[in-house]
């Protein structure tokens, strides 16, 4: 990286290939967003998750950080949701464990980008 502050990577979907080269280029906080329900977390560095629908986080609250789905329920607009999880990552950032740490996941999500076919 070449400059201080926000960066943005595009990087692979696999979920632990994204984040460890996140992590790797110096991420300490992830905001990780999910439509499915993917109960991902990262030891190295606290991972924030977003639920992008009401129905999933409803059924995965217990994995799910903050629920974003109020935006299409008509609930909350997007400049809320955004302070939520500004929010959130500050107090992150400042100690407050996510709910992927509080269920002990991510020992085992260390994963660089392998070149070629995955099976």
């Amino acid at each position: 990286l070449k400059k201080k502050g926000f960066n943005y990577m595009d990087s692979p979907g696999y979920d632990p290939v994204s984040v460890t080269g996140q992590v790797a280029s110096g991420s300490n906080v992830i905001c990780f967003t999910t439509g499915r329900g993917s109960c991902f977390g990262f030891k190295p560095s606290p991972s924030i998750k977003i639920a992008t629908n009401t129905n999933m986080f409803n059924k995965l609250e217990e994995d799910m950080d903050i629920n974003a789905g109020t935006i299409m329920d008509g609930e909350s607009d997007i400049a809320e949701i955004g302070e939520k999880i500004f929010h959130r990552i500050i107090s992150t950032a400042s100690g407050k464990l996510t709910k992927s740490e509080i269920n002990g996941y991510g020992d085992d999500e260390f994963n660089p980008w392998v070149i070629g076919a995955t099976m």
